[in-house]
């Protein structure tokens, strides 16, 4: 059961058990945390509230109102996944007939496709207590609240109807269900890690070419030394992610995302931004070579974090092509405060070789 209005009034799932006649054996009811809470909790509780409806054999959405964007998005996401889904309208006691039409019509509208209108309930879990008055034993009357039974018929019907004529389909597809997304969640921890040992061998790979270009004496000859670097770094990632590329194919891709990089004027404005930050660093800016050494650490870095994202997209390298995976991720470290982080880090590790 997977409640999508009251914001936390659930923190964590609880089970219940509840029988429903015409139905053999006892069902068992998951109650799960609401969504849209905010904060980082309301996620934390809404992916559990996720998980838990995916291990359901019968998903009952409960709503006590129009459905939420949030709201909304889960059930469709549910209903791709092939749950089987009923949507149920709470507190009708709480609407005029006209206004509890209107709202389920609205319901109906927004999930058609997804959720069959006759899937498409309304209920009372809780009615408010009615008014009653009461004649006391002096003869006066008095004004008392009496408490309304559940109205639940329409529900219990229906789980009735859907559990007798998909029973053993809505088990079978709960445990394939469970079974695709545990190989998922093994795929994505094996991606996961895949990627921080990619990381790994990026920054090696970025210190060798740093050191590279350090030691070299000939400034020109530097970048020629350094593709050979970039070049082993290329072939190393691509082995990681067990794609089988060329010696040649790989030489391609390091020479076009070098040429791209100085095409695109990224290496000479890294160059530029560096001899910047150098100039506030008398010792990295005194000694020879430093400049260059850290240009050609960094566009290692930048050609390893394009290369890995194109693997990870399937060899594809997404909006912009090369060009614009290179642009990205130049970007994104020349937004922040990394890129004079990542200066310092290669004066330290340059000074003390």
């Amino acid at each position: 059961m997977l409640p999508g209005a009251t914001f936390g009034t659930t923190h964590h799932g609880s089970s219940h058990t509840y029988s429903i006649q015409g139905v053999e054996g006892t069902l068992l009811l998951t109650d799960t945390p609401g969504l849209g809470d905010p904060g980082p909790q309301g996620a934390t509780r809404a992916a559990e509230a996720i998980e838990l409806a995916c291990a359901a054999d019968l998903v009952l959405f409960v709503v006590d109102h129009d459905l939420t964007r949030t709201a909304r998005d889960t059930l469709i996401e549910l209903a791709r996944l092939d749950k089987r889904l009923i949507a149920v309208l709470n507190k009708k006691d709480c609407f005029t007939e006209e206004d509890r039409g209107a709202i389920l019509a609205k319901i109906c509208e927004r999930l058609d496709g997804f959720v069959p209108p006759e899937d498409i309930l309304a209920v009372a879990a809780s009615p408010a207590p009615v008014p009653v008055r009461v004649r006391m034993p002096d003869g006066t009357t008095a004004i008392e609240l009496e408490v309304e039974p559940p109205a639940l018929e329409a529900l219990e019907d229906r789980v009735a109807v859907i559990l007798a004529d998909e029973g053993e389909a809505l088990r079978a597809g709960s445990l394939l269900l469970r079974e695709r997304l545990r190989e998922q969640a093994r795929r994505t921890e094996a991606a996961v890690a895949r990627r921080e040992r990619a990381r790994i061998l990026i920054e090696r790979h970025q210190w060798i070419a740093a050191a590279t270009a350090f030691a070299n004496p000939v400034l020109a000859l530097g970048p020629l030394a350094v593709g050979a670097v970039q070049l082993r770094m290329l072939s190393e990632i691509a082995a990681l992610h067990e794609v089988s590329l060329s010696t040649e194919s790989l030489e391609m891709v390091g020479r076009q995302m070098a040429q791209t990089l100085f095409k695109l004027g990224i290496a000479e404005a890294a160059g530029s931004v560096l001899a910047g930050i150098f100039k506030f660093n008398p010792v990295g800016f005194a000694v020879g070579g430093i400049v260059q050494a850290t240009t050609m650490a960094y566009l290692t870095r930048v050609i390893g974090d394009s290369f890995l994202e194109y693997l990870e997209r399937g060899q594809a390298w997404g909006e912009g092509g090369m060009q614009g995976a290179l642009s990205r991720h130049f970007a994104a470290s020349s937004a922040s405060g990394w890129i004079v982080q990542f200066a310092k880090a290669v004066i330290s590790h340059l000074l003390k070789r």
